[in-house]
């Protein structure tokens, strides 16, 4: 399994990002990953933005597997209550750039 992450926007407009893949972590960590995906319920993809706030924080999360990709797109005031742990390991994970 493959997730991206992308962050941008914010006052700042400053971006971050990474990609993890579980093949390349360890087992412990990628075991991890997994499951933070399964319980994220992020499972199709989706749009989850403001149109009147400019100067939020702006996430992309895709998650590639075997069977298939998806691509979800949420900013701070639509964050997925179920996500935010998985958003948390992505962020721990991103770099300027």
């Amino acid at each position: 399994m493959k997730v991206c992450y992308v962050q941008s926007g914010g006052f700042i407009g400053a971006l971050k990002s990474c990609e993890v893949n579980t093949a390349e972590l360890g087992q412990e960590e990628a075991e991890q990953l997994e499951k933070l995906v399964r319980d994220s319920g992020l499972s199709q993809s989706a749009s989850f933005r403001s149109e009147q706030a400019r100067d939020l924080k702006q996430y992309e999360i895709t998650i590639e597997d075997d069977a298939h990709a998806i691509c979800v797109e949420f900013d701070d005031q639509n964050i997925p209550e179920s996500a935010r742990t998985l958003l948390g390991f992505l962020q721990k994970h991103a770099r300027a750039g």
